[in-house]
Order: structure tokens, then C-alpha cells, then sequence
């Protein structure tokens, strides 16, 4: 299989892993030199980069891994065990060699040596490929880890992101000891938002919601004005909202105000008060909605502006 790995306290991102076995390197499961797809034991060669290929020169006897599409920056580190026989017969004492690696293919030769004794020791050194029948039942275990340039993310360094888990997997989380922006935003703090924010049907500053959406009162959309952005709202008396005096914490903030139920034709009045309207906006009519974005002004008061849709 492949896959991206972050490691924590790192300054490489975006390590590339690709691993898989092959139980038997048996000259019948290969085709024109090349291991058949069904040659591949652990995983399945579909859980490999596309176009990846096992294959031997059988002039030289080396082998020859292909993964250019894995797209690494520089070679990878290229680790080769070996699966040497089986319980019935002594270990042959195989041996890897790797001749090279570059960002695309990897080659290697597999041997054995023999020490000959007759008179004065000898060694003789043999390379073999799957053209013998000596490779039978003899597999490999493969693992390729390198430095590529797609990925979840494309930061020149990786400064630790940390999984926690814990008893319960709704209480698992991730943490990081960077600097984060959003939006193409360089983030001079630990949490930088470029652009715009807002809790959509859930919990934000450790409050949880037990439900996804529920109907709000105007007084509960007060309460909870920094926990969601998102207020269907039930109304049963004339009712007014006074957005609160927008802080440097609540710059980006977005909320959204719908009015959900009003079966007595009452109306909810959202005053002046901390926003950019010149007049009271009324609400009366069920699906009526209104958006507003807290955001700084040149020279003014931070306030809460009413998106308008052109």
C-alpha cells in the first residue's frame, strides 16, 4: 500500500510510503520479466502508486523497481527484506545489494554466496533472477519512504503535528505546536484566520450542541453568539436582537439569522445597534434571512455588516 505520512517534530513533509510483499519470487509469476499483478501478495498492487513495476533484467540479473508516479523530490530510502524458503529447508543466506535509487526506480541485485573449500578457501558470489528455479518460495518484503511534493499540505517544514487518542474516539484530537493561517494568511499567532469563520450546527468554544439544528429565541441567539453561526429562529412575541459590540476575537465572524417559525405573524426587529444598517431591519415572514460578518472599518468602530446579495 501507499500512503502519507507527517511525522511529528520533522523537518520533511509529505513522506511518501509505499510497502507491499511478494511470497514468491517464482519465474511463473512473471510475465515478460515483469511480476503479474496477482505476484503481489501484501496488499494488492491496486493499493500501489499507478503504473508501479517489479521487474528483472535477466542479461544483468538485477531487479528494477518503478514508482515515478509516487512523484518523490529526491531518491527515497529503500528498505528489502528477505523471505528466505520455508520451515522445511535451511535459509539459503540471500543477500540484497541495491546498485542505485533516484526519485523514480530503484535497482538491486539478489545473491547468494558460496565459500568453496579446497585447499585455500574461495568465495563465489552468484546473482540470480527469476529465470531459476532456486528463487521458488523465496519472497520479499519492500518498503520505499521519500520526500514527495504532493500531499496533504506544503509547508517547508514540519514542526509536529501530534494525534492524541483517547478512550473514547469522539474525545480523539490532533494538535500542532505551529503557527496556523488560513487563506494564504502568514500567521504571526497560533491560530491566524484569513478570511471569514463560524461554527456551522455545532459546538465552538467547548460548547457542544446535543442536537445538529434546533430553534433558537432570540435571547438564546445572544448567548451563544460566539458558540455557532448558524440560528433558526422561533419566534412567539415581538422580539428584538441587539448584535454585541464586535471584538477583535470576533473579526471574520459570520453568523446567520433565519427566522425558522412564526405561526402568530409576530416580528423580530435586529436593531442599528453595533452594525452597519441605517435602520431597523424586520423580520416577519418565515424563511427571512440575514447575514452579517463582523469586520474592522478605517477609522470607525469594528461593527457587524450586513451582506448584501447583488
Amino acid at each position: 500500500m501507499s500512503y502519507y505520512f507527517r511525522p511529528p517534530n520533522s523537518r520533511e513533509q509529505n513522506l511518501y510510503i509505499i510497502r507491499f510483499s511478494i511470497d514468491d519470487l517464482y519465474m511463473s509469476h512473471f510475465n515478460n520479466n515483469v511480476l503479474i499483478d496477482t505476484g503481489y501478495s501484501s496488499p494488492s498492487k491496486i493499493f500501489l502508486p499507478s503504473n508501479f513495476t517489479f521487474s528483472y533484467n535477466p542479461d544483468q540479473s538485477y531487479f528494477t523497481m518503478d514508482y515515478t508516479n509516487a512523484k518523490y523530490e529526491i531518491p527515497p530510502s529503500v528498505s528489502i527484506q528477505i523471505k528466505d524458503g520455508d520451515t522445511t529447508l535451511l535459509p539459503k543466506g540471500w543477500l540484497v545489494s541495491i546498485i542505485s535509487t533516484t526519485s523514480t526506480s530503484a535497482k538491486f541485485y539478489l545473491y547468494y554466496i558460496d565459500v568453496v573449500v579446497n585447499g585455500d578457501a574461495t568465495t563465489t558470489t552468484t546473482t540470480v533472477v527469476p529465470t531459476l528455479d532456486i528463487l521458488s518460495g523465496v519472497g520479499l518484503q519492500i518498503q520505499i519512504i521519500g520526500r514527495t511534493i504532493t500531499g496533504p499540505t506544503f509547508a517547508i517544514a514540519n514542526q509536529g503535528w501530534t494525534y492524541v487518542e483517547s478512550s473514547s474516539a469522539a474525545s480523539d484530537t490532533i494538535y500542532t505546536s505551529m503557527n496556523v493561517g488560513t487563506n494564504g494568511v502568514v500567521p504571526p499567532f497560533g491560530l491566524t484566520v484569513g478570511g471569514t469563520f463560524g461554527y456551522f450546527g455545532g459546538g465552538g468554544n467547548g460548547t457542544t450542541s446535543t442536537t445538529t439544528l434546533v430553534n433558537y429565541s432570540p435571547t438564546d441567539v445572544i448567548n451563544n453568539i460566539n458558540n455557532y453561526n448558524f440560528f433558526p429562529i422561533i419566534l412567539t412575541t415581538n422580539e428584538s436582537i441587539t448584535l454585541p459590540i464586535v471584538t477583535t476575537s470576533n473579526i471574520g465572524q459570520e453568523i446567520i439569522l433565519l427566522l425558522n417559525q412564526n405561526e402568530s405573524n409576530k416580528d423580530l426587529t435586529i436593531t442599528t445597534t453595533n452594525t452597519n444598517l441605517n435602520s431597523n431591519l424586520v423580520l416577519n415572514n418565515e424563511g427571512d434571512t440575514v447575514r452579517f460578518i463582523a469586520l474592522a472599518k478605517d477609522g470607525f468602530a469594528s461593527r457587524w455588516v450586513k451582506v448584501n446579495n447583488l
